[in-house]
Formats: structure tokens, C-alpha cells, sequence
């Protein structure tokens, strides 16, 4: 048996995708809830999203879904909705095509000519940070105005503080960039774009709740691990509620300072080295509108004088009438999710209104925080662990929906082929 520790996603992926390959396992998640991040709740009649915002119906998430009886509860968005960047006080189209990036104002004819010069500088260097690649790659006005907003948008990060060789290198890699990343971009963008935002009627927060319908007695709620003991052969797990189990392997899903709690006893060095993983915090603002915005949301550029970093438009994209979720904190202010509800709601509100002209009314502040994959990450290099145990979390491997359901496949796979051919399960 397989031992998981955490119901998020990553958790309830793998431990879905082993079960159809016919191994036993068991997921142990502390919530009275599965899911991790990954929910949703309702505010009257309205589905308020606590966590990811939207999917995209790729092949894998539409499998997913599938396989655990939820497609009738698809909700999809217009796959041609624009992405904003709010820069020199207006939204401005972001460019997501050639044609885009043609006509976009977002960008001076000067800043569009140096990215068309991107396909001849080279790859990454040794060492080298995400932002000083970027701006080598496609100049500094690009960077400030779109590059750096998206991609540190997906962290909450300073690029500044991004080691290319720990999240942006696998990324590249992953698809099959050797030095041009223009090329790549603009040969997938068909591919992405025949995947649209999707959803769930009442939020994404049903994948991790059919997940767990479907693993039944498999996972066990309210029952956070308090011991992993090493065994001879295979581990203990001991948890509330359960006593103590023996498992083959141990696949930690969980939060770095969680697994760095459990392993410290074992490996105090390498737990060390786990728990000084730096998080970033957000406060989400859940803003009431009525506007006639039409768009997915909008990034706020570098350099602009605001606290927010960026608006999903859940009312153009899901249906969902005026909702707008507001993003603030993260590395660039990392004290402002500590304040007060009604001091956090007050900003989203005034700049929202600042970048969209539409008054705002806030209806929840919710907190969460994503992993920054900065240097923090430097101290993770060279550590092993035993073969019998695992990481499958957004903190090892590519972040997002379809980064989860990814790891998690490959590794039940991996995991399944060890049983299979009659070895342990490393």
C-alpha cells in the first residue's frame, strides 16, 4: 500500500490515478474538506473561488474529469476572451498571438522590434535569475510591461529572485524550448488556445470533493499524520484517528513546513533545509461590479503605483454577476495580508475602480499562499532521500492545475510499474 499525506489535488490525482492501476493506497488529508487550496464556497448566490481562479480543458483535466463523473458540470468561458495589462494608466490588450502582438499598444514599435530579436540570443546562463533573463531575452520594456507581471503573476514572485534553473528551466524544458522562446511560444499558441478557461458550476472546488467521492474509504478526513517512522522495509504512518498503518512508500503531498515537521525526527538536515522554503501570501479580494467588462481580468505592470497585482473578471468569464477577484501582496508586499480586512478591502476597492472606473463593493478577503521558488530553492541541491519516499506537490515540480494532475499521473505510473515488475515501490 501507498501511504499519501494530503488531500489537495496532487494527493487525490495520484491517488485516483493509482487506484485505477490497481494499487492500494491511502490518503490522509487534516481537513474536515479535501481538496487543499482548491476550493470554493458560496456567498449568497454567488461561487467565490478560494484558490485557482479557472482551468483549461486540456486533454488530461478533461479526462480527469471524466473519469469522475463531472462533465455535465462544466462551465467553459469564450476561448477568445483578451487578457489585460494595466501600463501607463489604462488596461492595454495583452498579446497572446502574432497578430496581437502586432497591433497591441502595450508595447512601443521600438520594445516590438527588440522581441522580434529574441530567436537570436541564447539561452540560459549558469546562475542567472529569471529577471535578467527575461530582459536579455526580449528587453526591458517587455519585461516590465508583460513578461514579468505574467510570469511572476504565477508565483506572486519577484522575478528578481528566480533562479532560471529551478521552475523557468524544467518549464522550458517541458516544452522542448532549446533557445527561442518566441518560436516555441508562437508554434503551441493554436494548441493553447483550443484549450478555453473552464470551470465547474459550483466552482472548482467539486474536482477534489468527486475525487474523494470516488476514492471512498480511501481517504480519511480530520485525520492530520503526527509520525512518519522509517521501517526496515517501508514506513508508519501514524495518524489521528487511524493509529498507526504500515504503508510500502510514503508520498508526501502536503505543505513544505508540514513535511519538514513530519521528516525532522529522521533527517533533521534535509527537514532543514524543507522548511526554509519561502511561501508567498495574497490576500484575494472578492469584489462586487456591475460592468460590462469583457476580458479574462487584468495584470498590473511593473512600476505602476498600486497594491494590486492582478483581477480575474469572474463575471465575463463564468457568468458569475459582477463578481471580480483582486489579487494584493505577494513578495512585492509581503506584510499587506497581516492587515485588516476592512484596510485590504479599501485598496482593492479604490484600484479597481482607479484601473476600470467602476465602483466596487468588497464582499469577502480570503488568504492563501503559493510557493515562491526563489533562492530558497538553492538549499534543496543535493538532497536525498530514502527511495521509499516521495514529493508530489506544487513546491517539486511544476505548479497549477495541470502541473498537479501531470506530476501526479507520472508518478502513480512510476509507482504502479514497481508493483508491477514485483519490486518496491521507489
Amino acid at each position: 500500500m501507498i501511504g499519501i499525506v494530503g488531500g489537495g489535488i496532487s494527493g487525490l490525482v495520484l491517488a485516483h490515478e493509482l487506484r485505477r492501476l490497481g494499487v492500494d493506497v491511502t490518503v490522509w488529508e487534516a481537513a474536515s474538506v479535501p481538496g487543499g487550496v482548491m476550493r470554493s464556497e458560496l456567498h449568497g448566490d454567488l461561487v467565490l473561488e478560494l484558490g485557482p481562479q479557472r482551468a483549461r480543458l486540456t486533454g488530461p483535466f478533461r479526462d480527469l474529469v471524466e473519469s469522475v463523473g463531472l462533465s455535465e458540470e462544466l462551465v467553459t468561458a469564450s476561448k477568445d476572451l483578451p487578457l489585460y495589462v494595466y501600463h501607463r494608466g489604462q488596461l492595454r490588450r495583452a498579446p497572446l498571438s502574432f497578430p496581437q502582438a502586432v497591433s497591441t499598444d502595450l508595447l512601443s514599435l521600438w520594445a516590438k522590434a527588440r522581441v522580434l530579436a529574441e530567436p537570436f540570443t541564447a539561452g540560459p546562463r549558469a546562475g542567472e535569475l529569471v529577471g535578467p533573463f527575461l530582459r536579455r531575452k526580449f528587453g526591458g520594456a517587455a519585461y516590465r510591461a508583460l513578461l514579468g507581471p505574467l510570469y511572476g503573476g504565477l508565483y506572486a514572485s519577484d522575478p528578481d529572485r528566480m533562479p532560471v534553473k529551478h521552475a523557468l528551466q524544467r518549464t522550458l524544458a517541458e516544452l522542448g524550448v532549446r533557445r527561442s522562446i518566441l518560436w516555441r511560444m508562437f508554434r503551441s499558441a493554436g494548441r493553447v488556445a483550443e484549450s478555453p478557461p473552464c470551470s465547474f458550476r459550483q466552482g472548482l472546488g467539486e474536482l477534489p470533493l468527486a475525487i474523494a467521492g470516488k476514492l471512498g474509504r480511501n481517504v480519511r478526513l480530520e485525520a492530520p499524520v503526527r509520525m512518519l517512522r522509517k521501517r526496515r522495509v517501508g514506513w508508519e504512518v501514524t495518524a489521528d484517528g487511524a493509529g498507526s498503518v504500515p504503508v510500502d512508500a510514503v508520498v508526501l503531498t502536503c505543505p513544505s513546513d508540514t513535511a519538514a515537521g513530519l521528516l525532522g525526527g529522521s533527517y533533521p538536515e534535509e527537514a532543514g533545509r524543507l522548511s526554509a522554503l519561502r511561501y508567498n501570501r495574497l490576500a484575494l479580494v472578492y469584489l462586487k461590479s456591475e460592468t460590462k467588462l469583457s476580458g479574462l481580468g487584468f495584470q498590473v505592470a511593473f512600476g505602476e503605483s498600486l497594491e494590486t497585482r492582478g483581477v480575474t473578471w469572474n463575471d465575463s468569464l463564468f457568468g458569475r454577476p459582477g463578481l471580480h477577484t483582486a489579487y494584493l501582496g505577494g513578495m512585492k508586499n509581503s506584510e499587506l495580508p497581516d492587515w485588516d480586512d476592512g484596510r485590504i478591502a479599501e485598496i482593492a476597492c479604490r484600484e479597481f475602480e482607479v484601473v476600470t472606473g467602476h465602483p466596487a463593493e468588497a464582499l469577502h478577503v480570503s488568504r492563501t499562499r503559493i510557493p515562491a521558488w526563489d533562492e530558497t530553492w538553492d538549499g534543496l541541491e543535493g538532497v536525498e532521500w530514502p527511495p521509499d519516499l516521495h514529493f508530489c506537490s506544487n513546491y517539486t515540480a511544476r505548479p497549477g492545475i495541470l502541473g498537479r494532475i501531470t506530476e501526479g499521473k507520472r508518478l502513480a505510473a512510476t509507482l504502479a510499474t514497481a508493483y508491477a515488475t514485483g519490486s518496491r515501490p521507489v
